[in-house]
């Protein structure tokens, strides 16, 4: 784990503490793991132009290529609504029979794996707005080499910020907001440590990128993610006040795990919240790909047709029609749902890279 991920996410975990792994992800721990790599982050918005947009102009995130079309190019730019596409493999992936679709393939600098923004038409979708505690909830966080900078865009634009305070605050491991994007949908933004940009690619404002997914209780969070997808456990431990009331909260309590994907080292942080009495209760999601703000991994995998006998096994649903791979000449793909609801794309390529 790099430095800035050390300081940025893992320090915000009490001092001294570790995580036990299982038992049975002890034992696995020297197979080949399930989960190599992170292709892209994705989360679905309700009008891509003015998502895209907002993470240009906030965070200088550019267009990037698809990873997995040879010869693709960022200079085509967003496909328009009216030429939207179909695919009857990408509606059994996605269980989005009779749907039009985009994709935003996007880049943000020094950072290890790609994000995308999907949207889908001619089908219903829900458009509920995330509370940062709601059980299946997920953030971007981007450690920035000037938070102040990136804050005066925000208030330029009217970014939601849902922040006690309305603004940045001091945490134990510096100052931090969380704001919304033109969905809704959560960014946490920190200011990155003076050593993490020294060292860091000097082009754009963003230092690192790393992934918030809230859940209903770790433990259980672990036996997917640890257990069966074998990422590694980093740290664990109980957050502070500071970062309560970066979440908008003034009491409770916020137990935290960070973990990295292999290969790529990208940072995921598991957070489960206690909310106290009088703020609004938290509601899970059964998320939908179609519904603006659904958060989803897409992640390399390494036997496919074993990992789907033991995400089966072990009790988990499929969004993918009948839990079955699609095919293409790239790779086969299909879509799991963890504990929480997020969609987690396994994705098993012809060449590994």
């Amino acid at each position: 784990m790099s430095s800035l991920h050390a300081s940025v996410l893992v320090t915000v975990l009490v001092a001294g503490a570790t995580v036990q792994s299982s038992a049975s992800a002890q034992s696995s721990a020297a197979a080949e793991p399930a989960a190599r790599g992170l292709y892209n982050w994705v989360h679905t918005t309700a009008d891509a132009e003015r998502a895209f947009e907002f993470y240009r102009d906030v965070l200088g995130i550019g267009l990037a290529p698809s990873p997995f079309i040879p010869g693709a190019s960022a200079s085509e730019g967003i496909r328009p609504v009216a030429e939207a596409g179909s695919d009857e493999l990408v509606w059994d992936l996605t269980n989005t029979h009779g749907a039009r679709f985009r994709t935003v393939f996007m880049r943000a600098s020094n950072t290890p794996f790609g994000l995308e923004l999907s949207e889908f038409f001619d089908i219903p979708r829900e458009a509920r707005a995330a509370n940062p505690w709601d059980p299946g909830a997920s953030r971007l966080i981007f450690a920035v080499r000037d938070l102040d900078a990136v804050m005066a865009v925000l208030r330029a634009r009217a970014a939601p910020v849902v922040t006690l305070g309305g603004g940045a605050i001091e945490t134990p491991t510096g100052r931090a907001v969380l704001v919304r994007d033109p969905d809704g949908y959560l960014i946490e933004l920190r200011q990155a440590p003076r050593a993490d940009i020294d060292r860091a690619a000097p082009d754009g404002p963003v230092i690192a990128t790393s992934i918030g997914i809230t859940v209903a209780d770790i433990r259980a969070a672990l036996l997917f993610y640890v257990d069966l997808l074998r990422l590694e456990v980093r740290a664990s431990g109980r957050a502070s006040s500071g970062e309560l009331r970066l979440n908008g909260l003034e009491d409770g309590a916020l137990a935290q795990t960070s973990m990295t994907i292999p290969r790529v080292g990208a940072t995921v942080v598991l957070s489960e919240f206690d909310v106290p009495a009088g703020v609004t209760p938290a509601q899970p999601f059964r998320w939908k790909i179609e519904d603006v703000g659904a958060p989803q991994f897409q992640l390399e995998v390494a036997g496919l047709d074993t990992l789907l006998e033991r995400t089966t096994a072990a009790g988990y649903r499929f969004l993918s029609v009948g839990g079955k791979p699609i095919q293409r000449p790239f790779g086969r793909f299909v879509f799991a749902i963890d504990g929480d609801g997020v969609l987690v794309e396994y994705v098993e390529p012809t060449v590994a890279r």
